[in-house]
């Protein structure tokens, strides 16, 4: 009888520990997107910018204030914010890139092409031929494959409407 109230012991210490584990995690990546969202929002003030469409994703903030043409990237790289601001007349055009890993004719048959895909961005080529911004909304390391369908609606639904604007 006390061998399976110690085992119970260590059963539900281990998950409380691991919940806790959890728990930290998921306030320092909240903590992480307020602090990135916080920058994002000064950088907006500073260039007197309003944004008429956004995106949060896990390393980087989209917005787009369509009245002043302008696209304003923030990234998150090696906990330090890397903003960018493109004006969207200095774009010539805007696609969406998906990048595979090699696939060997024998595996293609087991699995989905989604098994193989390493990413999904937003490619801007600009006008001056300085090499093109890429902004990753899916990277196999960083998400899930279950996220991809999600992600690569959101990538098309920014495509177009940079298309769009990128014609008027």
């Amino acid at each position: 009888m006390s061998h399976l109230f110690i085992a119970a012991l260590i059963v539900l210490t281990v998950i409380g520990i691991l919940l806790i584990l959890v728990i930290m995690h998921n306030n320092q990546l909240k903590s992480s997107r307020n602090s990135m969202l916080s920058f994002f929002r000064d950088i907006a003030s500073v260039h007197n910018l309003s944004f008429t469409g956004q995106e949060v994703l896990r390393a980087l903030v989209l917005g787009l204030d369509g009245p002043n043409r302008k696209l304003v990237i923030v990234e998150e790289k090696n906990q330090t914010y890397d903003p960018q601001i493109i004006d969207l007349s200095d774009v010539n055009a805007c696609r969406i890139k998906k990048v595979y890993t090699a696939i060997h004719s024998n595996d293609y048959k087991k699995n989905r092409p989604e098994d193989y895909l390493r990413s999904i961005a937003l490619e801007l080529d600009l006008k001056d031929r300085r090499s093109p911004v890429v902004v990753f909304f899916y990277k196999n390391e960083q998400n899930s494959i279950h996220e991809i369908k999600e992600l690569e609606t959101r990538v098309r639904n920014w495509e177009t409407m940079l298309s769009k604007m990128l014609i008027a």
